[in-house]
């Protein structure tokens, strides 16, 4: 009877849990704004990407993301994310491009 008690317990403690109840560890929350996109008709190429807001900084996303993430009229989304900075990009010598390590929408 014990065991079967402590594992009802268990078991409302963990439906009781939110998965996005908020940040976890290593996660910065963020907003998803839209695409920025530069033509730079002197080198022959554009550059670009889904811009991200993190704080009061703003950087472009190197690697891609699922497509609900990318749906043009669902922005701005907010997520929490982990992030690294990713090699400027070879057109526009753009610094400010992250690559996102994972992303979650905020509830």
């Amino acid at each position: 009877m014990r065991q079967v008690l402590t594992s009802l317990g268990l078991l409302i403690l963990m439906l009781g849990c939110k998965k996005d109840a908020g940040v976890e560890p290593g996660e910065v929350e963020a907003t998803l704004t839209g695409y920025v996109i530069a033509d730079y008709w002197s080198k022959g190429c554009s550059t670009g990407g889904l811009a991200i807001k993190v704080g009061n900084a703003s950087y472009v996303i190197n690697n891609s993301l699922s497509s609900e993430y990318e749906q043009a009229n669902s922005w701005p989304i907010g997520v929490w994310v982990r992030y690294e900075s990713a090699p400027p990009d070879n057109c526009g010598q753009w610094t400010n491009r992250i690559n996102i390590l994972s992303i979650r929408k905020k509830q």
